[in-house]
């Protein structure tokens, strides 16, 4: 279902989750990717002016207005695009996220665009949870604030977020690869999805993938190779590809969502228990 508020294209996915034991309960799950430090509205061929900060701000707030439980996720490349990155190298970014109120990010391959050190200064500004199973960082400070995943309750519905990144070779500069350790997609994700059900007992796993909906590059994993090869996630919010799915793509029951670029699309998903 696609709806249009104030220029803002919409998509919405209404799941009701079965999870026994627990009393009725509502949560809309708002999510975000590349959004490329689009703080500005812009111009598109078929819908005029969309997006902006201030939109998407409005529109959060509204939907919190009439949600008690809303969680507001981005899926990596809030980074880089406009001058605002150029100049202020991410700060600008992650003050309006706060504002906003962004509960957990994953990060792409933009956010390391100018070295670990200062993505890790800027992120240190953060008022969002950071997740990232997939990479060992050598910067220290780095470390400290990028978790392998996080969980959220709701209702005393547990909700467990994790988040995958690319392989950054050849996407970043040599000096910033020297600085991170690479680990396999799949296998991570295995290993997670484990600990998510297993000793965390949560009740909802959503991935945060900044890998791409389809192989960019000869040796990738993709979100669909992800949803092929693991059980356990529910779904994935994924990022990287820019692609704009109205609808999610379902394999294996994974429900795989992405929103585009530039923030001109926030997705949505309300979640019924009972």
């Amino acid at each position: 279902m696609k709806n249009v508020i104030t220029l803002i294209t919409l998509f919405t996915a209404l799941l009701i989750i079965n999870i026994l034991g627990f009393a009725q309960s509502s949560i809309v799950i708002l999510h975000t990717n590349d959004t490329h430090s689009q703080i500005d509205p812009f111009m598109s061929k078929s819908s005029g002016e969309v997006g902006g900060v201030l939109r998407r701000y409005n529109y959060i707030n509204d939907v919190r207005s009439k949600n008690p439980h809303v969680l507001l996720l981005d899926a990596g490349d809030f980074s880089q695009g406009t001058p605002f990155y150029n100049f202020f190298k991410g700060e600008t970014e992650i003050t309006l996220m706060n504002m906003m109120g962004y509960d957990v990010v994953t990060l792409g391959n933009h956010e390391f665009d100018n070295g670990s050190a200062m993505l890790a200064k800027q992120l240190k500004k953060a008022d969002f949870k950071v997740v990232c199973a997939n990479y060992n960082f050598k910067n220290k400070k780095l470390r400290k604030i990028v978790k392998p995943y996080t969980i959220i309750t709701y209702d005393s519905v547990k909700i467990g977020i994790f988040g995958l990144t690319t392989d950054l070779k050849g996407l970043v500069s040599p000096q910033t690869e020297k600085e991170l350790s690479f680990l396999d997609p799949v296998v991570t994700a295995k290993k997670i999805v484990q600990i998510l059900k297993e000793k965390e007992h949560c009740d909802i796993i959503i991935c945060l993938s900044h890998l791409g909906l389809d192989q960019i590059r000869k040796n990738d994993v993709s979100d669909k190779m992800l949803a092929e090869q693991v059980v356990g996630i529910d779904f994935i919010i994924g990022g990287h590809s820019h692609d704009y799915l109205e609808t999610p793509l379902i394999i294996n029951n994974i429900q795989i969502f992405q929103t585009g670029a530039k923030g001109a699309f926030i997705g949505k998903i309300e979640l019924k228990t009972k």
